[in-house]
């Protein structure tokens, strides 16, 4: 599952994940279009946002990748 697949299996928008996490719309987007990588507490932010353990959103990130 990618980092976009756990945010609308959540039913939330890149905006509404952003002010959650302390972020930007902008940079939610890269996150999911596998063009940053997240800091190990943004990690850990969007695993708590998205209801997951944070080694999910690790997972995630690597699908995302490929």
């Amino acid at each position: 599952m990618t980092l976009q697949e756990l945010r609308r299996k959540q039913k939330l928008t890149q905006d509404e994940v952003a002010k959650l996490a302390d972020s930007t719309k902008t940079y939610i987007y890269l996150l999911e279009k596998g063009k940053r990588n997240p800091s190990d507490s943004m990690k850990i932010k969007l695993a708590n946002i998205y209801n997951v353990k944070p080694i999910d959103i690790f997972l995630a990130i690597q699908q995302t990748k490929c």
